[in-house]
């Protein structure tokens, strides 16, 4: 059984990776990152369920290209927060902000992901948009960016 500082640390270190590779242009790749299916859950829409990578890479084409019409150039991590619930699932929280080409703030955000490890590899599982002005897991104050 692995400590729950290192299972902590290796749910951090795929976050970022998956932001560096929400940050490139490879939708293949960047799919490589979700479990299948996976939700993505909202008050507003309820649970929309991608069942496949052919599906995840249909919706991330839309999703970026509406984010590059309104300017974004890359999203960044402002906060980190995982809660390891098993040795092969958690939850992880993240604070972040999209950038415009400018340079200049998009949006800032914080979503929940249930994740789970597959075949050794950390993968989301479901999405959860924490919206202004609750805290989300823990109670743990949003970051300033």
């Amino acid at each position: 059984m692995a400590s729950a500082e290192l299972l902590i640390a290796e749910m951090e270190s795929f976050y970022r990776q998956y932001i560096d590779a929400f940050n490139g242009e490879d939708l293949t790749a960047l799919a490589g990152y979700f479990s299948y299916p996976w939700a993505v859950v909202s008050g507003a829409r309820g649970m929309n369920v991608i069942n496949d990578e052919a599906g995840f890479v249909r919706v991330l084409q839309k999703m970026k290209a509406s984010l590059k019409a309104r300017g974004w150039t890359r999203s960044g991590i402002d906060m980190i927060a995982a809660w390891p619930t098993a040795n092969d699932t958690g939850l992880l929280m993240a604070d972040y902000t999209r950038y415009r080409i400018d340079g200049g703030v998009l949006e800032r955000g914080r979503t929940c992901y249930t994740i789970r490890r597959d075949a050794g590899r950390w993968k989301i599982v479901s999405m959860l948009e924490v919206a202004q002005p609750f805290p989300g897991p823990g109670g743990i104050a949003r970051s300033s960016g």
